[in-house]
């Protein structure tokens, strides 16, 4: 089951702040304004987390496109030995 997340008008963030960032430690907070979602709080650690999440499900993405390409079309595989000594050349390795 999902947690809700803890919803906080923006005026109390005003009269509240240190409070509020505390609170961040434990999860992120939605701010509203007007009874509608203004923006979210994230402790910088989570956001990090998040950030690296993204990046990571990005190369997942791309190798399994690569993957489902060299399957099509195994004449874009190159031999280990080949790509080795390319990554050499250029410094990579």
């Amino acid at each position: 089951m999902e947690k809700v997340m803890e919803t906080l008008p923006v005026s109390e963030l005003r009269s509240h702040q240190a409070e509020v960032i505390s609170r961040l430690q434990k999860a992120p907070i939605l701010l509203t304004q007007r009874g509608r979602g203004a923006g979210v709080l994230v402790h910088p650690d989570q956001w990090n987390e998040i950030v690296e999440l993204l990046l990571d499900y990005e190369d997942i993405t791309l190798a399994q496109e690569r993957m489902l390409e060299a399957r099509e079309h195994p004449e874009v595989l190159e031999p280990l030995s080949e790509l080795r000594k390319s990554l050499q050349e250029e410094g990579i390795l």
